[in-house]
């Protein structure tokens, strides 16, 4: 078999398994489905992934790589440090909706798939805070901000923005997505000090 029918398989297969994950979740997606809609034989599924949670987790890795490449893009049309700030976070905000599967595992037993899901969690926790430094560095260089440690200010964002990120998952936050967005950019960028 060419390696061009192996990689053309092995995407259906993702395509297929990512859009049965967003419909019904993890736990009620079964191999059989998958190979059925794909009329690929369930040997040929095993030759590609070796379980279903497998299928899933690269499916979540996709998905984090193209939230990664959105905010890439959105970053590469601002200019201030401020606007970087606030296309990183509503690129983020827009771009998560979109991402079913990664807000899946949230929602369905994140006890049961979280120690599968904490190295792509990892990863993308640390991409994020590379991108978030790298806003902070600019900022400085150009003289439109100050900041004393901008490795542990973008850590202390990052981890921010994922309370509120979770609590929108869960729809537990009283405030719309951008409303959090503006609220949160406002204080990072003005602090909530009297001047």
């Amino acid at each position: 078999m060419s390696s061009i029918v192996q990689h053309t398989k092995r995407e259906t297969l993702l395509s297929t398994a990512q859009q049965l994950f967003a419909r019904f979740g993890l736990k009620k997606t079964t191999v059989e489905e998958i190979t059925r809609l794909t009329r690929i034989a369930k040997g040929t599924f095993y030759k590609y992934f070796p379980d279903k949670e497998t299928l899933f987790l690269e499916v979540v890795e996709r998905e984090s790589i193209s939230l990664m490449s959105a905010i890439h893009d959105a970053l590469a049309q601002a200019s201030s440090s401020e606007e970087k700030m606030r296309v990183y976070l509503m690129t983020k905000v827009d771009k998560i909706s979109d991402l079913v599967n990664f807000r899946q595992v949230t929602r369905e037993q994140i006890d049961e798939y979280w120690p599968k899901m904490h190295e792509v969690r990892e990863k993308y926790v640390t991409q994020e805070q590379k991108i978030v430094r790298q806003i902070l560095i600019e900022g400085m260089e150009k003289g439109e901000l100050v900041m004393a440690d901008p490795d542990a200010t973008a850590y202390a964002i990052v981890i921010a923005v994922k309370g509120l990120e979770s609590s929108w998952m869960f729809e537990t936050c009283p405030m719309e997505p951008e409303e959090g967005v503006e609220l949160l950019l406002s204080i990072l960028m003005r602090g909530i000090s009297k001047k």
